[in-house]
């Protein structure tokens, strides 16, 4: 004999579709929000990584032909200009690095006859898209320019003391410094951002290991 459902087990009945009526869209809202929080934290991951890729390759073209602190102005301009006529910046040593060349910066940029990307500004406006089932989850775009250097009158040469701070923005000059800039977005917008900056110091040899 085929029993009816009494009005008890009808309610159950009720109270249950309606619970996992109600808790199955917040799982499907956490599990989303787990998926977008994994892509983030890949996407900074490989920002950094990418970063610390850059950071590695040479602070200018002319460092891959030459060991030298390359000059940027010739009379000295700024404090960490490295004087032409010496062969030496503010505070070098007979033997220690030099740039007795006179090899000047190159432009930031790649040329189209280097191979590409072993200095740093050759990543200058590129862009890496990573993609799945054909579409771009994120992207990393990658700047590199000349940043605001100090000039020979923030520094004292009675007490050897320098005020200086690092700038933010890029310039067109051409200084003894060089700020890379990682941004990583998706469609929503930024995910985050990083800056790294490099340094025009040359190489010094020490029983022919460069360092």
């Amino acid at each position: 004999m085929k029993r009816a459902l009494t009005l008890i087990e009808l309610i159950f009945t009720i109270v249950i579709i309606a619970f996992v009526f109600t808790v199955i869209p917040k799982i499907i809202y956490i599990s989303n929000k787990t998926i977008s929080f994994s892509k983030k934290e890949d996407a900074i991951f490989n920002m950094m990584a990418k970063m610390m890729d850059v950071s590695l390759k040479e602070y200018d073209e002319q460092n891959t032909k030459y060991d030298d602190i390359l000059l940027v102005n010739n009379p000295p301009k700024y404090v960490l200009d490295c004087n032409a006529s010496s062969g030496y910046r503010i505070g070098g040593f007979i033997g220690g690095r030099n740039c007795k060349n006179a090899v000047f910066e190159s432009e930031i940029g790649p040329d189209a006859n280097e191979p590409p990307y072993d200095d740093v500004d050759d990543y200058n406006a590129t862009e890496e898209n990573t993609t799945k089932n054909g579409h771009t989850v994120y992207t990393l775009k990658i700047e590199v320019g000349y940043t605001g250097e100090w000039k020979k009158s923030d520094y004292d040469y009675n007490t050897q003391s320098l005020k200086f701070g690092f700038s933010k923005n890029f310039s067109s000059s051409h200084t003894n410094i060089k700020r890379i800039y990682i941004r990583v977005f998706n469609q929503d917008g930024n995910i985050s951002s990083i800056s790294y900056y490099s340094a025009n110091i040359g190489h010094a040899r020490i029983n022919s290991v460069e360092w």
